[in-house]
């Protein structure tokens, strides 16, 4: 896009572009280049476990883990541009492709999708890299398998069995069965739940209906990829190790991409009209907030909140004074207490040594209300 909010159908198509050349390295790697071949020992038990059907397909995990961020995308964008933003009409920009206009719905949930369908690629593209240079045998490796050397007997438990051939004719599955380390499962699971937890804290900068409607949002995304992550183990798809790498994987790439190539909290677009607060904190720059000295000695607090005034003794940081009540629309604080110990100069005023003592005014975020 230029400076003049036009949308450029040539930087739109070199998305597409680059998106579609991240891609193709994932194509090669399913349909041309096999997994390195690894030996085994023929007492190695940790390879000697049951085949089992998965109880999260690779179908169910592409469908459900692609669909619950985007709806999730979808639904924040929609709210705050038909709810929060509807009185700020004038403070965004609009877009325009020729002489036509987009809405900038349309541009967020291009933005903010793209980089997350960026990110999957980056993820699988990084799975796949380590699968077919490692080609780790998964635990039910000799099941399906069934080597003709040492899956009968194991007369040698100490030799290194290279030369070997599969007795069973299911190729997907032997080949498959060679890509154990790292999880995609656990990998792609923490991905989502990263990049959408993120993305969900920073767009909904206000409590959405409950305050604890978010954190159980998040709660669910994480611990559905925890419970994808684990299936894989008793499963016996893979290794716990791989499960745990993939986790870490998926998870640093997660945050990657929200914080550095989507910078979700760089585009928060927080308006200015509407209830002050953010999550229950006021803003202190605001009328509703705290103003300036009035020239005698005390502050004014203009506010319809509940506040909690504290001196703190700057020489511990001991709470000194604390007390919390609903005050009314208007009312002053006098002069800060000196610290215990602290005397006053020969003219009775108060000392002016920065440090000497030091006032604050919190608000409790528990029992702010909104403000119209």
């Amino acid at each position: 896009m230029s400076d003049n909010n036009t949308i450029r159908m040539s930087r739109v198509l070199c998305d597409f572009l680059v998106l579609t050349l991240i891609a193709i390295p994932l194509y090669v790697f399913h349909e041309f280049i096999p997994p390195v071949r690894r030996g085994f020992y023929c007492d190695d038990e940790s390879i000697r476990y049951p085949f089992r059907d998965s109880k999260v397909t690779r179908q169910m995990l592409i469908v459900v883990g692609l669909l619950i961020p985007i709806l999730l995308i979808l639904a924040t964008e929609l709210f705050r541009t038909l709810a929060w933003e509807k009185k700020c009409e004038t403070e965004f920009k609009t877009y325009h492709v020729r002489n036509h206009s987009v809405h900038r719905l349309v541009v967020r949930l291009y933005c903010f999708i793209g980089y997350f369908f960026v990110g999957v690629c980056f993820n699988q593209l990084m799975v796949d890299i380590a699968k077919y240079t490692i080609g780790r045998q998964r635990p039910h490796f000799m099941d399906v398998c069934r080597p003709d050397i040492g899956y009968q007997t194991c007369s040698q438990p100490d030799l290194y069995i290279t030369d070997f051939k599969c007795t069973t004719t299911d190729t997907k599955k032997i080949h498959e069965a060679q890509l154990s380390f790292y999880s995609g499962h656990s990998a792609f699971s923490f991905y989502a739940a990263w990049f959408t937890s993120l993305y969900l804290q920073a767009r909904l900068f206000r409590p959405l209906f409950s305050r604890l409607l978010l954190p159980v949002i998040q709660f669910l995304l994480f611990g559905g990829a925890a419970y994808v992550s684990l299936t894989r183990v008793s499963d016996y798809k893979h290794h716990w190790s791989d499960v745990l790498v993939g986790a870490i994987m998926g998870s640093a790439i997660g945050v990657f991409v929200a914080l550095f190539v989507a910078e979700v909290f760089k585009r928060r677009e927080i308006p200015s009209c509407g209830p002050s607060n953010e999550f229950g904190l006021i803003r202190m720059d605001r009328p509703d907030g705290v103003s300036n000295a009035n020239g005698n000695g005390s502050n004014t607090v203009v506010s319809t909140q509940h506040v909690i005034v504290s001196e703190v003794d700057p020489a511990n940081q001991r709470l000194v004074s604390s007390s919390s009540s609903a005050l009314q629309p208007i009312f002053k604080l006098g002069p800060p207490r000196l610290p215990p110990g602290s005397a006053r100069s020969n003219n009775g005023q108060l000392p002016s040594e920065p440090g000497a003592f030091k006032t604050e005014l919190r608000v409790d975020p528990c029992i702010v209300v909104n403000m119209k």
